[in-house]
């Protein structure tokens, strides 16, 4: 997520918005973010909806697998990969989309 942060202008140019999403509650996501000094909003998913609905859940379900979706103007999924890719190929992703 540092790595994120540090590109955040780079995805700005390219007409992004990064938001995380986690089960922990709002007030942990702000005092995480103070503390990283991270200027992207986490949302947060107490009873995984959300998560689940992309199937960012590990076995059982009971944690979050980290997973990066690029969501379209369109809503279409343009890029989707679990783990944490480089911030390049999500770049690419997104200009090649537009």
């Amino acid at each position: 997520m540092a790595a994120l942060e540090a590109d955040r202008n780079k995805f700005e140019k390219a007409g992004a918005e990064i938001l995380a999403i986690n089960p922990a509650s709002v007030k942990s996501h702000d005092n995480y973010c103070d503390k990283k000094g991270f200027s992207f909003t986490i949302l947060s998913d107490p009873d995984k909806t959300v998560t689940g609905h992309y199937e960012a859940l590990k076995a059982l379900g009971k944690l979050v697998q980290r997973t990066v979706y690029v969501i379209g103007p369109d809503c279409d999924i343009i890029f989707a990969e679990k783990g944490m890719p480089a911030d390049d190929e999500i770049l690419t992703a997104i200009e090649n989309h537009k």
